[in-house]
């Protein structure tokens, strides 16, 4: 130790073995939690106080985030050098290689980069041309970004237009059936190139393949990257495909002096085309490199790392690690398990403890909102917690997801629900006025507008007297006629159901029964099935979606009914309105918008286990821990491909990834039953649950009330006043 220079004597051995290993190729293994920046940030350090030539360093990891959070790093530990190492991102390593070189293989010096928008623009005029290829293809008949992903995935993988019709032809199509999108993307794929070519742009996985192919093919260059960089480091290299793969290969040089970090645990972007094959097999590719292991984790307790390496050793093609800590044993994991019960289904009852023990937790403990995640496998799982998150006033965010009810399905039936309430209410009744198309068109509607700001009166009453406005033919005032008595028409059935409610005639109208009908009769599953007629997966999902809107009125009506007060109680209650409704979604989307204008952080996470790694939470719930959502349909029903991948091993690896999140307690969940279009599906419990050792596990049914520990319970209770003035007085 007294011969270590001073900056390296903080890290653990195996950091400093790998930031001393600066000469040849070398596998750092970082185990969840390790260190992995922390050692790359001093291993950069080292070799600038070692001498070498900060324009010499070439450090590359996956978003431009990481890349300024490991600049800011190197500048703190070496001041003004670190300005002149190199750190950036895959992608614009390539674009800096193609702008400096790129004429050499014919791309021009102001060459474009179409964005995704433009892509699909360009394939679709590609598909109306090659229509004869599938005799079902058309236009209208594909959906463009679904051949942009096939494209993609051959270009991630180096393989060129003819190299793609071959695998199309032979039936090899990595997984896939060899379909028409298949065909037609092989079809497409050299059209698409040469227009590209002609354009004078390249999209942006041609980042990594035109790079690859100069590099390839121009000695010249290749030389030069060789004397400008001599140390290459690259971050998540688990994450990486084959192009770069071919990549690092190339400017590595003849020095090979390529330092690659990672965790091949970790590896959950196949769908996107990671290699997982990469990491596993760099000391093949690399003859003679140094392997470190660092297995030390600072994030975790150690019965979350023992359920983690439990669950992960059941993967047989791995690199062998076990993660351990000194952080101590920690709590056990939590593992609920829930039932229908009568009163409340099963995901509703696992939405409901995920919100009672954040606040209890959270109180007990004394941690803040942003403490706690909630992690899934689909977002669509999100929407439960939402509703009981928001039904208890918890804040929170959704990351890697769309809001459920910003969800274009469900505000458009909100916009029609806010109109029969309140037609005054302009901005819902033109988002609504033409949708589903019913030939109100945007000329006419201007019209209403202009007249409506004429005559100083809503838009609504213009509509209602069509016939007065000058300008607007007979064809154009059918539809808005029509529309009007539509929704009057739905007003008097609302009013009639409100009233039934007040007067305690619930079995004969609910809101639940109103909504429903109303759907019906304008026929909004028939518009979403239209908006996505191009994908019939899509489209199901979606009226799922919008039927789970109706369905969480009824939860809404159900708990009001419940809360009723007994006649000698005094209570501010009032029975189901649609307008209550309706408003605890306005306040939300206020207070939502709030957060983000004061960015306020402390709220809980929401976010699916893809997004959150390389996130860490100090209590972390994993909920619908079931076969067919973790492990994933998809997978289950997958075979490995020709590789010998085990299309399972990269869920059991999310799932590793999602309890390695966890710093201090970690909450397992999953239902007997789940309900699905209206029915209840029994469901098995995952098959990665059995990986956990039993005697890590504290099992915990629907009936019981919390985690709490008696005599944290009783802790609690004394302390109730005393907690509420600190938390108080810290807000």
């Amino acid at each position: 130790m007294q011969h270590l220079p001073h900056y390296l004597r903080d890290l653990n051995p195996e950091q400093r073995e790998a930031a001393l290993a600066t000469e040849g190729p070398v596998l750092i293994l970082a185990g969840a939690g390790s260190g992995k920046t922390r050692t790359l940030v001093f291993r950069i350090a080292h070799l600038l106080r070692t001498g070498v030539d900060p324009r010499s360093i070439l450090a590359v990891t996956f978003t431009n985030k990481a890349a300024l959070e490991m600049r800011e790093r190197v500048a703190k530990m070496v001041g003004k050098e670190a300005k002149g190492v190199l750190l950036s991102t895959f992608h614009s390593l390539g674009a800096r290689l193609l702008r400096d070189h790129g004429t050499r293989i014919g791309l021009p010096k102001d060459f474009a980069i179409y964005p995704t928008g433009d892509q699909a623009q360009l394939v679709k005029r590609i598909i109306s041309e090659e229509v004869h290829v599938v005799a079902t293809a058309g236009e209208d008949s594909f959906d463009a970004k679904k051949v942009l992903f096939q494209i993609g995935d051959w270009k991630n993988r180096m393989v060129d237009p003819a190299g793609a019709a071959q695998e199309v032809a032979s039936g090899r199509m990595r997984g896939n059936r060899t379909d028409d999108y298949a065909v037609l993307a092989a079809a497409v794929y050299p059209r698409y190139e040469a227009s590209l070519r002609a354009a004078g742009a390249c999209d942006f996985d041609d980042l990594l393949l035109l790079p690859v192919k100069l590099l390839r093919e121009d000695a010249e260059v290749r030389e030069k990257c060789w004397r400008r960089w001599r140390y290459l480091m690259i971050d998540e290299y688990q994450d990486t495909n084959g192009a770069q793969l071919e990549m690092a290969r190339l400017l590595s040089g003849p020095l090979k002096n390529l330092c690659v970090v990672g965790d091949d645990d970790q590896s959950i972007y196949a769908w996107r085309g990671a290699d997982v094959r990469n990491i596993l097999d760099f000391e093949r590719q690399f003859p003679g490199c140094k392997v470190v292991v660092m297995e030390e984790n600072y994030r975790s307790t150690q019965r979350i790392l023992d359920a983690a390496n439990g669950v992960i050793a059941h993967n047989t093609t791995r690199r062998e690690k076990r993660l351990r800590t000194g952080n101590g044993p920690g709590p056990k994991v939590d593992l609920w398990e829930f039932a229908d019960n009568g009163q409340r289904s099963a995901e509703e009852q696992e939405a409901e403890m995920v919100a009672r023990e954040i606040g209890v937790r959270r109180w007990h403990e004394q941690l803040r909102w942003s403490d706690f995640a909630v992690l899934y496998r689909t977002n669509l799982q999100a929407k439960p917690v939402e509703e009981t998150l928001r039904a208890a006033n918890i804040p929170y965010r959704v990351i890697g997801g769309q809001s459920y009810f910003d969800r274009k399905e469900v505000a458009d039936a909100v916009a029609y629900l806010r109109v029969i309430i309140n037609p005054a209410d302009e901005g819902s009744l033109r988002r609504i006025v033409n949708y589903p198309t019913r030939g109100i068109g945007r000329t006419t509607l201007m019209k209403l507008v202009d007249a409506s700001r004429e005559a100083g009166r809503p838009l609504w009453e213009t509509m209602r007297r069509v016939a007065e406005v000058d300008g607007v033919s007979r064809a154009q005032r059918e539809p808005v006629r029509h529309f009007v008595e539509t929704i009057e028409e739905l007003q008097v059935e609302y009013r009639a159901t409100e009233a039934a409610i007040a007067a305690g005639q619930v079995e004969e109208r609910t809101l639940m029964g109103f909504v429903k009908e109303a759907v019906k009769r304008l026929r909004l599953e028939e518009a979403v099935r239209a908006d996505n007629a191009k994908s019939e997966r899509a489209a199901e999902v979606r009226v799922d979606i919008l039927r789970d809107f109706v369905a969480s009125i009824g939860t809404y009506e159900e708990r009001t009914w419940t809360a009723q007060p007994l006649p000698d109680e005094e209570d501010d209650w009032n029975p189901p309105a649609l307008r209550e409704f309706l408003e605890r979604i306005s306040l939300s989307e206020e207070d939502d918008r709030k957060d983000k204008e004061e960015d306020d952080p402390d709220r809980v996470t929401l976010m699916s286990m893809h997004a959150a790694k390389g996130l860490e939470f100090t209590h972390v719930f994993i909920i619908g821990l079931e076969e067919d959502i973790l492990p994933h349909s998809r997978s289950v029903q997958a075979v490995a491909d020709e590789s010998g991948i085990d299309p399972i091993a990269e869920e059991r690896r999310l799932f590793y990834v999602g309890i390695t999140r966890a710093r201090h307690r970690l909450t397992l969940s999953g239902c007997a039953t789940r309900r699905q279009r209206g029915d209840s599906i029994p469901r098995q419990p995952s098959r990665f649950l059995k990986e956990i050792p039993v005697e890590l596990v504290e099992h915990r049914s629907g009936q019981s009330r919390t985690s709490l520990a008696p005599e944290e319970a009783k802790e609690m209770k004394e302390n109730f006043f005393a907690r509420m003035k600190e938390m108080l007085g810290q807000q």
